[in-house]
């Protein structure tokens, strides 16, 4: 594909890297940051609309498909599909100026014929999407593998399982936990004062707010640690932990360093705790340490970030950097198929399969096991996942306490957390404590 320009449009950008995603289907984030914007809100509109084309991307594609008898050129395939979920953001009266856009940039980039083409093709995609709903199935309506949709179905029944299918096509809230809220007041009341409005909603829950100006009004409080950009569902698993000044504790596959946050801000100001973040090596701890230094220096908990793989960690470890390896509490944030983020996670859906959810429990019963050891005895441990499906969360549990290693603990509550139930993203949570 020809190397896009600096000077081209989000619209342009996005089309690029939907070319690009169809030719080699990677992570959809690690597309976006090789890409080069010229602002954050230039990055923010290419985002919705790539994001946009990927969680719609079967839906997308099965429209065009009826109306194109031959593939097109990857290029102009790409243009057509960002002009299509376009179309399926846009009021009816906005779509015909939402085709006459497209039809322009496909011109100055393609041929006059291909032009011609993509004009014809899209005057008639609003009568393919009002039949597509009437006739397609759950799963190309809401745009989801089948075996996903039949999955969900199985599981939470046919109604439940569209509002969870329909939940994962909306873009999620811009949402910020605040950790200063002096400062958060502060730039509130600045705002205000200079007539730009808000910067930011109140929420639900208390301590997190969401977006309600431009984001890069937010950056510096941002880039300060005085809000820390993350899904409401994210303090569950601390929160269970039930951590208390002065104690140790252990964070186990601690990237990106979310929850890390919530439990040295939970240990409090006196110095007194310890917090351990274990990562592997890589670019995720490197993100760790980053968003770690958001710590105020010298107030807080002693917090040490460890390079280990979790199922290779010994005593032996601790001891080297002169650390205890027992702890009163420990959180398992475990890897898992990500079936609660997909809203977050466009492609994910298009990479996931059947088999890994089985080859994510297999790593979930020895990440659990790893955890348990590094237990005091009387001490708490969260496990949890960013997974809805039972396999993950209950079906783990009940495997680890019947064996060897679980017998030393009980079981205190477990609880899988629904989207489109609670409006935030999907978790599992499960408390154990050692006898």
């Amino acid at each position: 594909m020809t190397r896009t320009k600096s000077t081209a449009s989000p619209w342009q950008k996005a089309a690029d890297l939907c070319e690009l995603y169809t030719a080699n289907p990677t992570k959809s984030d690690t597309l976006l940051s090789d890409m080069t914007f010229q602002s954050s809100v230039e990055r923010r509109r290419c985002q919705f609309l790539f994001y946009g084309v990927l969680r719609h991307r079967r839906r997308i594609q099965t429209l065009l498909s009826g109306l194109i008898s031959r593939p097109p050129k990857p290029r102009l395939q790409a243009m057509l599909e960002v002009a299509v979920f376009e179309m399926l953001e846009s009021e009816p009266a906005r779509q015909p100026k939402v085709v006459d856009f497209a039809v322009g940039n496909i011109r100055r980039a393609m041929s006059k014929g291909e032009a011609g083409l993509a004009n014809a093709v899209l005057r008639k995609i609003p009568a393919e999407i009002e039949k597509l709903e009437q006739t397609g199935s759950a799963a190309v309506r809401t745009s989801h593998p089948d075996w996903l949709a039949d999955r969900w179905t199985a599981q939470f029944g046919p109604e439940a399982a569209e509002k969870l299918m329909r939940w994962n096509l909306k873009p999620a809230e811009v949402t910020f936990r605040v950790r200063d809220t002096a400062a958060v007041e502060l730039a509130q009341a600045e705002s205000s004062a200079a007539g730009e409005g808000m910067l930011f909603d109140d929420t639900r829950w208390p301590g997190f707010v969401t977006l309600a100006g431009n984001f890069h009004r937010a950056e510096p409080l941002l880039k300060a640690g005085a809000i820390y950009a993350q899904d409401p569902s994210t303090r569950l698993a601390p929160a269970a932990l039930e951590v208390q000044p002065g104690q140790h504790v252990l964070d186990l596959c601690a990237a990106p360093g979310g929850k890390t946050l919530m439990l040295a801000d939970a240990l409090g100001l006196d110095n007194k705790g310890l917090l351990v973040a274990v990562e592997l090596p890589g670019p995720r701890l490197e993100q760790l340490d980053e968003n770690l230094r958001k710590l105020n220096d010298g107030d807080g908990p002693d917090v040490r970030l460890m390079a280990e793989d979790v199922l290779a960690l010994t005593s032996e470890h601790f001891a080297q950097e002169g650390l205890p390896d027992k702890f009163d509490a420990v959180l398992l944030d475990a890897p898992c198929s990500n079936t609660g983020v997909l809203r977050r996670r466009p492609d994910a859906k298009w990479r996931l399969g059947e088999e890994d959810i089985a080859e994510s429990v297999g790593l979930q019963r020895m990440l659990l096991c790893a955890a348990a050891a590094r237990l005091k005895p009387g001490g708490r441990l969260v496990y949890s996942t960013c997974s809805i499906e039972p396999e993950e969360n209950a079906d783990v549990l009940e495997a680890f306490l019947a064996s060897e290693e679980g017998q030393r603990l009980k079981l205190v509550s477990q609880q899988i957390f629904l989207p489109w139930e609670t409006s935030h993203d999907g978790a599992g949570v499960a408390v154990l404590e050692a006898r």
